[in-house]
């Protein structure tokens, strides 16, 4: 049972892991969010991402993988359109100074939660590849198997952004007098990436039509 469970958690890691090292939204925000507090802030961020991502598994498991499958137009119009959005905002902030304020758009934890909300690649992969993934685990240990998996992925999230939040944090002070030009590339990438998944959603529905 234990070999069962080390390889169930091995196999969760190496695919989360390549998953992961892709760069996104979310790399992007834990990126600027590091450089702009001055600490590590990875694990927050993915204590955010965690629990978006249980919602997703858990409405895959209640069985609308199919339907988020069958809705793929919407989710990458939605998604992708937010990111453009958020890719502007940051655009037109890149020249304020920053001033950290206790609010939501500066939680970590809030922050994980949004940047993997609207992801579009996020539900389409649990419901495609990652559905597999929780199968694998089902087969081999029932119930347990799918918790094995599971943490087996959130842990490669966990190394490889808390890896990444440090790597920003050691950098700190040659990180810090570029922000604005830091926060202008985050800008781009991420508008990038939101016009990918627009123009890849409308792609796959003509294509399929």
């Amino acid at each position: 049972m234990l070999f069962d469970a080390l390889i169930l958690i091995g196999i969760g890691f190496i695919i989360g892991l390549s998953g992961a090292i892709l760069p996104g939204p979310l790399f992007a925000f834990t990126v600027l969010d590091t450089s702009r507090k001055h600490s590590v802030t990875g694990h927050l961020i993915i204590f955010g991402h965690v629990v978006w991502e249980s919602i997703i598994i858990l409405i895959i498991l209640l069985g609308f993988g199919t339907f988020l499958i069958g809705n793929k137009l919407i989710i990458y119009i939605i998604g992708g359109s937010v990111l453009l959005l958020m890719g502007y905002q940051m655009t037109k902030s890149r020249k304020e100074k920053i001033i950290l304020k206790k609010s939501n758009m500066n939680s970590s934890f809030l922050g994980g939660i949004f940047y993997t909300a609207f992801n579009p690649t996020q539900p389409l992969w649990w419901a495609t590849a990652g559905l597999s993934l929780l199968l694998k685990g089902m087969e081999i240990m029932s119930v347990l198997g799918v918790i094995f998996v599971t943490a087996g992925h959130w842990l490669a999230d966990f190394v490889y952004y808390i890896f990444i939040s440090f790597v920003v944090r050691k950098n700190e002070n040659y990180i810090a007098g570029k922000q604005g030009k830091l926060s202008l590339i985050l800008a781009l990438f991420v508008s990038i990436l939101g016009i990918y998944f627009i123009v890849s959603g409308l792609q796959q529905t003509f294509i399929v039509g």
